[in-house]
This record gives C-alpha cells, sequence and structure tokens, in this order.
C-alpha cells in the first residue's frame, strides 16, 4: 500500500455551498477522512492486517448532521477557541463586543465560527507522506473581532503513523488568536464502548479553576490529591463522577518549552493495545469527556451518541486569556504570523 491522497467534491442542500471531501492514507493503513466544511476531521480509521476498518474517532451517521454539528465534531475552532468570559474584551483602550453563544459567553469563535465555513482546499504529496490544507480569510468585524484575519490548516498524514496539524494565522490589526482542534477520539475495537475504560496520561501539575459558568477565573489549582490527576495513566471512569459534569477542564503541560513540541498525553486502550501520543507547541490542553452527548444524533454505526462516547485533547492557548491579564497571552500583533503544530502519533494499531 502507497500514501495516497483522493478528493471529492460533494453537494447537499443543508451545507451553503459545495465543499470538498480529502482522504488521506499512508502505507499503514491509516486512513484520515477531513471536510473543507469546518477545515475538519470526519474520521480517523486504520485498516489491520486482516482487512477489517477500526474507527479510531466517532463522527455522525448522516451527513446533514456534519452541517449543524452541534458537537463540534473534528472542526478547527476559531477564531478564539474555548470560552470568553461575558463575550467582551480590551485590547488597549479599545473595547470589543462578541457575539454571544454561550449564555451571556462565547464559545468555539462564535455562532459563525470557523467551524462553519468554506475553507478553501489545496493537497501535496510529501516524502513522508501526504497532506491537505485548507485556507479561510476572516473579516474585520467577523464574530466581534478586529482584523482581516487569513488562516491556513494542513493536515499532514506520515507514513511512520502520525497526524500532524499545523495552523498558520496572520491578520492586518493587533487581536486574539487561538485556534485548536475538535476531534473525539475512541480506540476501542467495541464500537458501542465508550472512553470511561481508556487510560489516559495528561502531562500537567495544573489546572485552570473555573466559575460556575466554566470560565477560567484566574487562579491555579493543583491537580494532587484531586480527581483531575492524570499524571500517570488512569481509567478516564475511575473518577469522572467528582467534577460536576464529568472533565471539561483546561490542564498546563509541565515544562512546556516554546517553539518545540512538548509531550502533552496519551491515551490506551488496553483491550485493543491502541495508543495515541500527543506533542504540541502549545501550552495546555482541554480535556473534555463527552459530558454533553445526550443521544440526539447517531453515529456512523447507527448507535445513538450517547454521554462518554468519545474525548477530546484540546491543544490550545489559555482560555479567557484576553481578560485575564496575567495568563499566557494570546493576542497577537498585527502582521504578526501565528503559528501552532500538534502531532497525534498513533502505536499498536
Amino acid at each position: 500500500m502507497q500514501a495516497s491522497i483522493s478528493t471529492f467534491n460533494k453537494q447537499h442542500p443543508a451545507f451553503p455551498s459545495e465543499f470538498d471531501l480529502v482522504v488521506l492514507t499512508n502505507n499503514k493503513g491509516l486512513i484520515v477522512t477531513l471536510s473543507s466544511y469546518g477545515a475538519s476531521i470526519w474520521s480517523v480509521e486504520h485498516i489491520g492486517d486482516d482487512g477489517v476498518k477500526v474507527p479510531l474517532t466517532i463522527g455522525y451517521q448522516q451527513i446533514e448532521d456534519w452541517a449543524t454539528n452541534p458537537y463540534y465534531f473534528g472542526v478547527t475552532v476559531g477564531r478564539v477557541a474555548n470560552r470568553i468570559g461575558q463575550s467582551r474584551f480590551s485590547i488597549g483602550e479599545e473595547q470589543f463586543k462578541l457575539i454571544e453563544n454561550e449564555g451571556p459567553n462565547q464559545l468555539h469563535g462564535g455562532p459563525g465560527g470557523f467551524s462553519h465555513r468554506i475553507w478553501r482546499t489545496e493537497t501535496k504529496t510529501n516524502d513522508d507522506g501526504v497532506s491537505a490544507f485548507f485556507h479561510l480569510e476572516s473579516a474585520d468585524g467577523d464574530q466581534g473581532f478586529p482584523g482581516t484575519l487569513h488562516t491556513s490548516v494542513e493536515y499532514r498524514l506520515t507514513n511512520d503513523n502520525e497526524l500532524i496539524i499545523n495552523y498558520h494565522a496572520v491578520c492586518d490589526k493587533t487581536t486574539p488568536i487561538c485556534l485548536t482542534n475538535h476531534t473525539y477520539w475512541n480506540l476501542s475495537s467495541d464500537e458501542l464502548s465508550g472512553i470511561l475504560y481508556h487510560h489516559l496520561q495528561i502531562n500537567a501539575d495544573n489546572i485552570l479553576a473555573l466559575d460556575d459558568q466554566q470560565i477560567p477565573n484566574g487562579d491555579i489549582q493543583s491537580v494532587s490529591n484531586t480527581c483531575f490527576d492524570f499524571r500517570q495513566p488512569k481509567l478516564v471512569g475511575v473518577d469522572i463522577c467528582e467534577p460536576s459534569n464529568g472533565y471539561d477542564h483546561y490542564y498546563i503541560v509541565n515544562d512546556h518549552k516554546a517553539d518545540q513540541l512538548n509531550f502533552v498525553a496519551k491515551l490506551t486502550d488496553e483491550a485493543s493495545g491502541r495508543e495515541m501520543e500527543i506533542l504540541s507547541t502549545e501550552v495546555g490542553v482541554q480535556f473534555y469527556s463527552g459530558n454533553f452527548l445526550d443521544g440526539s444524533y447517531r453515529r456512523e454505526n447507527g448507535e445513538f451518541i450517547n454521554k462518554h462516547q468519545g474525548l477530546c485533547l484540546e491543544t490550545h492557548g489559555y482560555p479567557n486569556a484576553v481578560n485575564i491579564e496575567h495568563f499566557p497571552t494570546t493576542i497577537v500583533e498585527k502582521n504578526t504570523p501565528y503559528t501552532q503544530t500538534t502531532v497525534h502519533r498513533f502505536k499498536h494499531l
């Protein structure tokens, strides 16, 4: 088997216009299906020596569900991932009011954020695999953010079973930029199984403390002697009832070194032996345990998508950093490139 790229142009009345599906395949049987709608991952699958295709992510059964995508399956999130408290922030003396979409707050870039846009597509064959690039222009004032922003996302699938996501953006005004991917992972061979019996390790001594609306309040909280301690591999389900509604928390990566890949997390399904390591240039990761998957939609196998059937490990900057001065800033100066790289390294497939 050789690495390959296939591109399909799609039309469907649920989508605002034509969009592309791109299928990346490496020489080890790993298959990544991408969509230009939301610059998103629709699926990651593996074909083993027995010829059986095993999904490593969860997605929708009906194509029209991808158009609304209430669970944010697989999308590129932007301009700013996670939550901005009260949907407002300031740059210097200038105040900006954003479009709300989670109570008074803005979540994942607003109701018309990057996850609900058609991106321009191109593909490329590399020495070590194959790539798909998605490009988007976001106008000045989009969702309340200043400046015209040009964003590119590259998904590179290597023959070493690495899925690398490279982000690049530049804006003609000073503006917040904080991008991530929102794929839900489930490495189990049992399609009915959720993620409670996955082992998870997160390289973090601390998390951000939250208020009652899931907004970081500026405090740092140690994971020691709490349910949030994943410094050693631990079953996801062991302490999941201790947080009020499961995990949806931001972990600060230990010993982060700028502009290089740092070990973030490792997810393991011991029944199958499958493992995924995450490395990133980002300072932290949002661990979300699929708490709001409510059975309203069906996944590819026809089963309802229920709570804790998949989990997200979203590498990005501190949430609500635009409103907390001592957090590492997510404000990027005008005409200054923003870059981010996250690597998903699969083992024992």
